[in-house]
């Protein structure tokens, strides 16, 4: 089978790319704004909102079409404009496409705790509680979900939408997700370096591995489509903490000469999207499902610590 990657060459999209490297049967297409060299793939610079998406690439069968490719949530509301053409014009035309290639594509949404917001951030939300975003990213992600929807009923793909809480933690650099602290507070101090939480200690936040996030996005593939019935959103299974309790728990497992190097100063910006976010997260029907779930944020560190020493 054609497996086609949009943002294949961020952190999830480079994750997945090695998952159907391992598959004896898979055409793998990597789609990016950057150019890449990948080993077993064939790999695409396009800008999809701006270029459109090739049809040509659709229409030898049905493909397994993973779309990743996205303005993450503080850069998003720093340019609404861009947010927006990318986020939601970019899934129009690969959706426009699909329903030209004359094939039913399964297609794989990357979306976001951030598609709730505003009172939500009190109240429990499940996979079919109503969208209420607080952000430009929230908001695109939010009408995201709605096209995959209103596309599948249609017959124009086989689509289903992943909810991803927080993924924690991304090795590399930041990025301008409002997020990024979430990994910079374990990243930088681990590698030695100061980090600085944005947030209030006693911030809530639902976070999940970027483990246990690919292998819910590749079960989600997996799934007949029958089971979600019309809404295809699925909340992916996330653990509930604080930013003290992360703070606290590495320190545990790696002392205070690591956990010495983060502190906190709040950035009313970031605290602003951060605490739109809601963190009573109804994963039921995923666990229901089947979705792996995270043990523990220990388990998520260490495995994160694993990975440094290979």
């Amino acid at each position: 089978m054609r497996v086609i990657i949009t943002g294949g060459g961020g952190f999830l999209g480079s994750r997945l790319v090695e998952v159907y490297k391992r598959k004896d049967n898979a055409e793998i297409i990597v789609i990016d704004l950057q150019e890449l060299h990948l080993d077993k793939c064939q790999s695409i610079k396009c800008d999809i909102a701006t270029d459109g998406f090739d049809v040509d690439l659709l229409r030898e069968g049905p493909c397994l079409i993973y779309h990743l490719a996205s303005v993450v949530s503080a850069a998003a509301e720093e340019n609404w404009e861009n947010a927006v053409e990318q986020n939601v014009l970019g899934l129009m035309n690969l959706l426009k496409s699909c329903r030209e290639s004359n094939f039913t594509h399964r297609l794989i949404f990357c979306s976001s705790v951030a598609v709730f917001g505003g009172e939500q951030a009190r109240s429990e939300v499940g996979d079919l509680t109503k969208h209420a975003p607080s952000s430009t990213y929230g908001m695109t992600k939010a009408v995201g979900e709605l096209l995959v929807n209103d596309a599948t009923r249609k017959g124009h793909i086989d689509g289903r939408t992943a909810r991803l809480p927080t993924v924690i933690i991304r090795p590399g650099v930041a990025n301008a997700a409002a997020s990024s602290f979430a990994s910079g507070m374990f990243r930088e101090p681990l590698a030695g370096k100061k980090s600085v939480i944005p947030v209030e200690m006693s911030t809530e936040l639902v976070v999940i591995s970027p483990e246990t996030a690919v292998a819910g996005l590749c079960h989600l593939a997996e799934l007949p489509g029958a089971l979600l019935g019309p809404d295809k959103a699925v909340n992916l299974p996330g653990l509930k903490v604080t930013v003290r309790e992360m703070l606290s728990t590495l320190e545990s497992l790696c002392g205070t000469e690591v956990s010495s190097l983060v502190t906190q100063l709040a950035d009313s910006r970031i605290e602003k999207v951060v605490a739109s976010w809601p963190s009573l997260w109804n994963d039921l029907r995923s666990r229901t499902l089947g979705f792996d779930s995270d043990e523990s944020l220990v388990t998520i560190i260490e495995t994160y610590l694993e990975g440094l020493s290979r």
